[in-house]
């Protein structure tokens, strides 16, 4: 997407405040400060459940508002995140994935005339918050279909850099290291979802270029 060498130039940019051992605040109050945006904001919110020292990445946006949230996901187990050279690609992808993921869903609210019944916000999906046909449901959205098959073309050249992407999405049931796919894999698991499968893949095959 446009945006990708925009987001990497801006991230590169506070590399050298973002590694090593920060507090969460001030962490995500850097990123603020880099990206210095109206409309995109960074958040953090600590979970039991998560391990100290690992962190996962989610968004939501805000139709009311017309503002892209990316929620850094921490543990209760320490006020501080730790984060090391060998990890800073990854990152860097997680964090224009989910901008990126937030601002096609921006663009898809933008495009209509009208908008009747409106979410206040609209998540990329942290499973185990809801019950199994919410998932389905979300995931089944036309608007998540499109943000999601982003996503797995973005994976595909982000974890296969060396191999044709059409083709590792022509084996993407084989593959491993495509989460945004084994999620859609997991949720549907048991149930007929061949036409949502197409819809994903042809999407994916669509956004290839532009990933």
């Amino acid at each position: 997407m446009y945006l990708a060498k925009h987001i990497d130039d801006v991230l590169e940019s506070k590399k050298s405040k973002l590694l090593g051992t920060s507090g969460y605040y001030k962490f995500v109050s850097t990123l603020n400060r880099a990206f210095n945006q109206k409309d995109l904001k960074f958040k953090f919110e600590s979970f039991a459940d998560i391990e100290k020292d690992f962190y996962s990445v989610s968004g939501l946006y805000d139709m009311s508002k017309d503002t892209r949230y990316v929620i850094l996901n921490f543990s209760e187990r320490t006020l501080d995140i730790t984060l090391k050279e060998d990890s800073w690609n990854d990152f860097k992808f997680f964090i224009s994935q989910v901008i990126q993921h937030e601002t096609i869903h921006q663009n898809q609210w933008i495009q209509r005339e009208e908008v009747v019944d409106s979410l206040d916000c609209d998540f990329k999906i942290l499973f185990g918050s809801s019950n199994k046909e919410e998932e389905m449901d979300y995931l089944s959205d036309p608007d998540e279909i499109d943000a999601y098959a982003h996503d797995i073309a973005m994976e595909i050249k982000y974890f296969y850099p060396k191999k044709d992407p059409y083709n590792v999405l022509k084996n993407i049931n084989k593959l491993r290291k495509i989460p945004s796919f084994s999620i859609y894999k997991k949720t549907f698991r048991g149930y007929e979802w061949g036409d949502i499968k197409k819809s994903l893949l042809t999407k994916t095959y669509k956004w290839m270029p532009y990933a």
